[in-house]
Parts: C-alpha cells; structure tokens; sequence
C-alpha cells in the first residue's frame, strides 16, 4: 500500500497549526486579560488610597472626615457598584459599608500590605482591594470593592476579540497550506512514479538536478541510502569470505590430518595428530560461536523481550571459574574488583562482551602478568573495565581493532579478530560505548564499557 505524501503533508503542517492556535488562544487571552484585571485592581487600590487623607485621629479617637462630593466621585460608576469601608484597630468600625468583606480567603496568601481578593457583598460578586496603612502609629484597614460586571464583560469582549481574528487566521492558514501543499507535490509526482516502479534488483540514483529544490535533499538522501545500502552489501560479501577463509582453514587443516592419521603408523604420532585435530576442532568451535554471537548482537539479533534486570557482579562472578581456570593455564594473576553496578539488558550478551574482554586480556597477556577485571557505578552509567599487564594496542590502531577479522600484525596469539567487534555491536545494542585508554600504571592496555545504570 502506497501512502499518501500529500496527507502526510497536510497532516504535519495543519496539525502543528492547530495545536499552535489552541495553545496561542488561551496564551493571548492570558496576556491581554491579565493587564487590564491588573488595571482595574490599581484603579480600586488608588481608590482605598484616596481614603487614607480624609481619616484624622482626634482626642485619640478616629474620624473620618470625607465630603459628599468626594463619596459621590469615589461612588460614581455606570456599570458597577463601589464600596467602602474603615476599619480601626481590632477591626473597629469606623466608617463606610458595614459588612464589606475586608479578610482574604484562608488559602491565600498575603505578601505586603495589599490583598486583593474575590467575594460576595450583598448578593453580588466583588472585587475587594484592602490596604492596611498605620494612621498617628495606630493599624487601619481601607478597603474598596465593586461588583465583578465591568469585569464580567471584558471577559467576553476580550474573548470573542481574539477569537474571531484567530479563527479568521486558522480559516486561511488551512486553506493557504491545503493549496500550496496541492500544486507543490506537483512535480513530485514522476519522483514518486519512478520510486514505485523501481525493483530492489535494479536500484537506480535518482536524477538530483530534475527535482524540486524543496525536495532535492530528499533525493539526494535517498541516493546516499543506496550508496549506504551498496556499502553495506559489500561489507555483508566482505564478512562471508573472511568467515568462510576462516572456516576453510582449520577444515583444511583437520582434513590433512586425517588423512595423514589414516596412514601414520606410530602409535604416538597418530596421538599427536589426533590433539592437533581437536584442537583444531575447538577452534573451530570457538570461531563458529563468536560468529553466532556478533549476528546476535546486531541490531534485530535477539528479542527485546530477552532483556532483564540483573546485578553486574553476580554475572561475573557466575562466568568467573572459566576465566580463573583459563589464567591459571597460562600462568596469569586475575582479580577482581566488583562494586555494585545494575544493568537492564540481554544478560547473555552482556556476559558473552565481558567473556570475550577477558579472554582477550589473558590471550595477549604474556606470563607472568596481571589482568583485572572491574565494575562499578558512576552517576547513571555502569562502567566495565578490564585491565592488563601485556603488550598494550597502539593508538593508532584502537578503531581498527574493533572492526572484524582485524589483527595487530605483530599479534602474539592466533584468534579471528572477532572479539573487540563482539564487544562493540553488544556495547553499541546496548546504548553503550566502548574505549580502549592507557592504563594508571602506563604498561598494557585498558578497555573501558560504558552502559546505561539500571538506577531502580
């Protein structure tokens, strides 16, 4: 099934669209409502101000001394109504709307001597503004409200004031994207003829200099797939035949020596040749089962769902006997310095990079000679590191090293080259890295894996 270019298009650019308008709506409205609320407040708090000079404090006692006039200014509104109160101290009485709510809500905190607050006055929703101010050292409270009306109303007028631009705005947006994205997949349209016919047994390199300029990085992408897709095709041909020249020579040689067995006379000779040919046979194995472990390390090797939780130190010290038995054959020191290390991942995969880590460590480690092998946690990644006491890789030769088949010419000990690559495809699968670093010591090598820490 061939999906549509032209919906994804308008799904992409008309979805982001909509959700920008739904989001910029209440954000605009915010913006707008929010200063003229705070206008509004001001104009209340001036008010309660304006109280302040008329109160005077005479024989110790307060009078408020405010002139008709004065109330009817301070009163005169055509939308809502305005209020007033004075309150002395231990919330005395003295002048104005007895009843006025002059407390905020228990919930709301107070910063300074304003508070600003939502309540109800005689059937009516207020706007309460109170402002506390000391008069000849003593504490008063002046407050003012007006019903919410005026308020209510620039509510909606804010409201149907950007919404209908907005709306008008979305209306030619989607239009203006429905039509340009229309005549713009135009000459898209023999791209996308010649990608449909086009077989995997015959991929061609799209013409870049015929595509639109809007799309040519498209093209060019997809002619660099196929160049990647040829690469890989080539390193895949690559692989088999250094995996069937690996094959074919301890083959080869188990061969020779069989025949030469069938032939061999001497009781001793053909014990000889019967330990050369299981060896070879070992080594064949070997070779055959890091081939089977670097396909499973690849990406689409192994199941997701394999993947658990498991504590690093319990794995090693599981596969640890093969790897004690292995330097104690070659006459190696190998210790251990386990801290608490948590992984979530393939386990067998994990231990088979740490196996092919120290096994690599003891083949190349002449005797006597130290290998260590440690684990611990650093933040949110899990560090392995193996340490040892050989020859050492040289810097230039630490990214060859984890390719395939690769082996330092001067290599001590015969292998496939396949175990450094082992332990980067696992690393890699498992959103790790892999480094190779000289030691504290500076004698012999030291290769690093850094995992995601399982932190739960």
């Amino acid at each position: 099934m061939t999906r549509s270019l032209r919906k994804a298009l308008l799904l992409w650019l008309l979805l982001p669209a909509t959700l920008a308008l739904l989001t910029f709506l209440p954000l605009a409205y915010h913006l707008v409502h929010q200063p003229a609320m705070e206008a509004l407040d001001q104009a209340l708090a001036d008010a309660s101000l304006a109280l302040v000079p008329h109160l005077e404090i005479q024989h110790g006692e307060p009078r408020f001394v405010f002139p008709p006039a004065a109330e009817q200014v301070l009163r005169a509104d055509r939308v809502d109504d305005i209020y007033y109160l004075i309150l002395g101290p231990n919330a005395h009485f003295v002048a104005g709307d007895a009843g006025l709510p002059h407390e905020p809500p228990a919930d709301q905190e107070i910063h300074g001597d304003r508070v600003s607050f939502d309540s109800h006055y005689r059937g009516h929703r207020v706007r309460v503004i109170a402002i506390h101010r000391d008069v000849s050292g003593e504490p008063f409270v002046f407050v003012t409200a007006e019903t919410t009306r005026k308020r209510d109303q620039l509510k909606v007028d804010l409201a149907v004031a950007l919404t209908l631009p907005l709306l008008f705005f979305a209306g030619a947006t989607g239009l203006t994207i429905w039509f340009g994205v229309h005549h713009a997949l135009l000459p898209v349209e023999g791209i996308r003829r010649t990608l449909h016919g086009m077989e995997h047994r015959a991929l061609e390199h799209l013409d870049e200099s015929a595509a639109p300029t809007e799309i040519r990085p498209l093209v060019t992408e997809f002619n660099q797939v196929l160049d990647r897709l040829e690469h890989a095709a080539e390193a895949q041909q690559r692989f088999v035949a250094n995996a069937a020249h690996q094959l074919r020579t301890p083959l080869a040689g188990i061969r020779t020596q069989l025949e030469l067995l069938q032939r061999e006379p001497d009781a001793r000779e053909r014990d000889a040749r019967t330990r050369h040919c299981v060896g070879a046979i070992e080594r064949l194995g070997h070779l055959i089962n890091q081939m089977l472990v670097l396909l499973s390390a690849e990406p689409g090797g192994r199941h997701e769902n394999l993947a658990s939780d498991f504590e690093l130190p319990d794995l090693i010290r599981e596969r640890s006997p093969e790897w004690i038995r292995l330097a104690e054959a070659r006459g190696l020191d190998l210790g251990f310095e386990l801290e608490p290390a948590r992984l979530s991942g393939d386990r067998l995969l994990i231990g088979e990079m740490i196996a092919n880590l120290v096994a690599n460590a003891l083949n190349y480690t002449p005797s006597p000679g130290e290998v260590t092998l440690r684990c611990r946690t650093r933040g949110n990644r899990s560090l392995i590191e193996v340490e040892d006491s050989g020859p050492g890789i040289p810097p230039a030769a630490r990214q060859q090293v984890f390719e395939r088949f690769f082996r330092l010419p001067d290599a001590s000990h015969p292998g496939s080259g396949l175990g450094l690559a082992i332990v980067r495809e696992i690393a890699h699968g498992a959103g790790g890295e892999v480094e190779i670093a000289d030691p504290p010591g500076g004698r012999g090598a030291l290769l690093r894996v850094t995992l995601p820490a399982r932190t739960s």
